[in-house]
């Protein structure tokens, strides 16, 4: 298919201008204002409530290494202000105003204008043109991950721990010392030599996000009824006692001592994944101990491992690849993409190929 456009903006030059800004940039012009009004009146919204009004999606052509691409990006109206959402981008926020602007964002609506006939004639004209760096889509784990347990583990780690379950163990006391143990038996499952010499204090210390909400203030470390009146007063709401790996990024494990709330066994969880052996590891130490515990995510945590949980290509999710357009990518990865539609606007009738009105320079 040859398309017969020349775009005016380079896509370089785009990229710095949509990038400037930490967040978004704003925008304080009466005549890009009305750009962006002449546009979405040639469209359907695509979405619409009380609070706003979404265009999905308007393609922006370009030039990037001599090549012509279009760029797919939202336009989101709330109270009488546009946002235009560039992904991976950038963002503009846009409102009336005189402030003056470079001229390459007034440069923007009139060739998206200008490119409208191009897609109404023959919409796979966007197939051809939008580059898969800037689409969406899915990959399994498996085509991504450098390292992968086998099923068999997984399944065989499942099995035990539902065995664990029927047995209903429950720890109806626990002292700070208890709790640290337990704790200590993670930290050497996962951590090996690195735990092995360390007590349970210096392991919890080395490892935990050491905002313990007072725990380790507690007089008598074999008193449950002391480790109780902590627990139940709440003093430790906002630290993070039980995050006993910490992690930069969100959060990391969490080892949570019984309550009523987790029918008196311990909980374990990890938020951050780069931690999911980890956390394998030790809900496999704790079975082994015939220690009461739950561990909602570890079904989730082994799909993960053995590359059966989905990877958002080039979006924003719990796993996440970002897709290169090169040769690599195209052989590695490209066979194993399942990629989403791309979002169309469905046209009003009557209105003319180009957005009326005078555009302004």
């Amino acid at each position: 298919m040859k398309i017969k456009f020349i775009p005016k903006i380079n896509f370089y030059e785009l990229e710095y201008f949509l990038k400037k800004g930490t967040f978004e940039i704003k925008i304080n012009n009466d005549h890009v204002y009305n750009s962006v009004e002449k546009l979405i009146s040639l469209p359907f919204t695509s979405r619409k409530d009380k609070f706003e009004e979404r265009w999905e999606c308007f393609y922006l052509p370009a030039k990037r290494n001599g090549r012509l691409i279009t760029i797919p990006f939202e336009v989101l109206e709330y109270k009488g202000e546009f946002f235009l959402l560039f992904h991976l981008l950038g963002n503009l926020h846009i409102r009336k105003g005189k402030e003056k602007v470079e001229k390459i964002y007034n440069e923007i609506f009139k060739e998206v204008s200008k490119f409208i006939p191009f897609i109404k004639a023959n919409v796979k004209v966007l197939e051809k043109t939008v580059p898969y760096d800037f689409r969406k889509g899915k990959i399994k784990g498996k085509y991504v991950l450098e390292r992968l347990i086998p099923t068999r583990e997984k399944e065989e780690v499942l099995k035990n721990y539902q065995q664990h379950l029927k047995k209903d163990l429950k720890m109806p006391g626990n002292s700070l010392n208890n709790y640290l143990h337990v704790a200590s038996l993670c930290y050497k499952a996962a951590y090996g030599k690195k735990a092995e010499k360390l007590s349970p204090e210096q392991a919890y210390k080395k490892w935990a996000d050491g905002r313990d909400g007072g725990m380790l203030s507690i007089k008598n470390w074999d008193s449950k009824k002391e480790f109780k009146n902590w627990y139940e007063s709440r003093r430790w709401a906002g630290s993070h006692p039980f995050e006993i790996v910490f992690s930069w990024h969100r959060h990391g494990i969490h080892l949570y001592p019984p309550s009523a709330s987790n029918s008196l066994k311990y909980l374990l969880r990890v938020t951050n994944y780069a931690y999911a052996e980890n956390f394998v590891w030790m809900a496999k130490v704790l079975i082994k101990n015939k220690i009461p515990f739950i561990a909602p995510d570890l079904e989730d945590v082994l799909n993960y491992l053995a590359g059966e949980t989905y990877f958002t290509v080039n979006g924003y999710s719990e796993h996440n690849f970002s897709y290169i357009p090169s040769t690599e990518y195209k052989k590695l990865y490209f066979p194993y993409i399942e990629w989403d539609e791309l979002k169309l606007l469905h046209w009003k009738r009557g209105k003319n190929n180009v957005c009326p009105g005078h555009w302004p320079e």
